[in-house]
């Protein structure tokens, strides 16, 4: 029935015995992020025994005191802790003493709760040590237990094509591609998900979505806060690294990707594989780097890029990107997609606008003031998820004045409160569903779309703190008789 309220039980899916391994288990990550939203999923399946959690890292602590640690981790989140579920089924052990000591440990624990073997290893760890754990703990053999087992890796998945492959290799060497889990948190957004949904089950959408229909494409991911803390990742990755590479082109190849044959993981993922394989890389003409400078952002006053604490005064790395894409099919040939990121803009939206052809005759120019604008439909992906759809009306009265109206559909106000995308994909995780994570192939395909522009350096265009980029963003697409749009939140 349209309009029913969204029920997570009536949509979710068994979740088989295992053991969830969290490396780093002790880190930022882990408090923020990983353990409320893995609390959140148990408590939503009445904390069942099944999942047993191992924190596992450097740090040498007792099981009570990571138990505390994860206490305060899930207060600090505004949940209620369940003290019985943290004894019983939370769990530590130091890596100060070895894989071995891990791989004791690991089977102690599920001999205790009467496991089959099945293990998920998260890797919540930063990328320099990922080939040390990945290594040890193939060759003390816990990733060919009795049960199956899952690695689960966190972006960045290497720095450039070269060292995106050689992680892939790593990751091969024990693991096969199917147990093998490269998230990719802005795919589990309940809109990025939809994505198919709206496109393949809507008839209306995708009959007009082709080169005859559409005249442009834009993807924007803005963000209003500055780098924080990650001064030494992010100015050795930039706006490229950081979201083009990845959140942007997952995004993009979920837009412009044929149908699968089937809704599974390896169909979609098919699909959006040929889709990268048809995009060109991008070249040094289509591309725009900016960094930002000291400017202000509501009510407040920001420092610019090279002000920032652990920035280097002379740094030359780009807190801003925009990028023409050209796809080489028969659906997209000749229509732009247009890709911006950047830090310090005016708001904080992800959002992706299709821009549609315009009439070919204007019938009412010469009749009365009648500025004319596309038809443009706006899939927002935060802050506020949904749709919205622009079209041109008469206003009433004499004459024909056009204005343009919106036709809007807001998530929340249908089903509520979102599940946390952390939860969606760690649920996906236990239950095996990959449609949401990224595969090897992928990740080679897209560092090859944005390698390029790795290699260009020199002084990046500057911006206003709490503006919408660099001018050169706007030249960018005024070359092609294209702008902007400004999100609407």
């Amino acid at each position: 029935m349209i309009g029913d309220r969204y029920t997570p039980e009536a949509h979710s899916v068994a979740i088989a015995p295992h053991l969830f391994v969290v490396f780093g288990g002790t880190g930022d990550l882990a408090r923020g992020k990983l353990l409320p939203a893995l609390y959140r999923l148990l408590r939503s399946r009445d904390f069942s025994d099944a999942v047993q959690v191992l924190g596992v890292a450097s740090r040498d602590i007792t099981d009570d005191e990571y138990r505390s640690m994860v206490a305060q981790a899930l207060a600090d989140a505004s949940l209620s802790v369940d003290e019985e579920w943290l004894g019983r089924s939370v769990h530590y052990q130091s890596l100060r003493r070895g894989f071995e000591a891990l791989a004791g440990r690991i089977h102690e624990v599920e001999e205790a709760a009467g496991l089959g073997g099945n293990r998920v290893f998260y890797l919540a760890v930063p990328p320099d040590v990922f080939e040390e754990t990945v290594e040890g703990l193939g060759k003390v053999g816990v990733v060919d237990g009795p049960g199956w087992s899952r690695v689960v890796v966190e972006k960045p998945f290497g720095t450039d094509r070269a060292t995106g492959s050689s992680l892939n290799q790593l990751l091969h060497r024990w693991f096969a591609e199917d147990q093998i889990y490269r998230i990719d948190h802005y795919l589990a957004k309940e809109t990025v998900r939809n994505l198919l949904a709206l496109r393949f089950a809507n008839p209306i959408f995708e009959s007009s979505w082709t080169r005859d229909r559409i005249s442009s494409v834009q993807i924007t991911v803005a963000e209003d806060g500055g780098i924080g803390t990650r001064a030494r990742y992010y100015d050795a990755a930039g706006a490229v690294r950081d979201i083009i590479q990845n959140h942007a082109l997952q995004i993009f190849s979920l837009v412009a990707m044929e149908p699968p044959v089937q809704a599974t993981a390896e169909y979609i993922r098919d699909e959006k594989v040929k889709l990268l394989k048809a995009t060109a890389a991008v070249s040094h003409t289509n591309l725009v780097r900016g960094q930002y400078t000291a400017g202000r952002i509501g009510s407040e006053d920001v420092a610019g890029y090279r002000e920032e604490e652990g920035i280097p005064p002379d740094s030359d790395t780009e807190t801003y990107a925009a990028l023409v894409l050209e796809i080489d099919n028969w659906r997209w040939k000749g229509v732009p997609f247009y890709l911006r990121a950047g830090k310090r803009l005016a708001t904080r939206v992800t959002q992706v606008s299709v821009v549609f052809k315009e009439p070919p005759v204007s019938l009412f120019s010469v009749v009365d003031r009648c500025e004319m604008h596309p038809n443009v439909f706006e899939i927002r992906l935060q802050p506020s998820e949904g749709f919205a759809l622009s079209f041109e009306m008469k206003v009433p009265g004499e004459g024909y004045v056009l204005q343009t109206q919106r036709l809007r559909f807001d998530y929340d106000e249908v089903f509520g409160e979102l599940p946390d995308a952390y939860e969606t994909l760690l649920a996906d995780i236990m239950t095996g569903d990959q449609t949401l994570f990224v595969r090897a192939d992928e990740v080679e395909e897209a560092w090859r779309i944005v390698e390029p522009a790795l290699g260009i350096h020199g002084a990046p265009e500057l911006y206003a703190a709490g503006s919408w980029g660099p001018s050169g963003a706007d030249d960018l697409l005024r070359r092609r008789g294209d702008h902007w749009m400004t999100p609407v939140i």
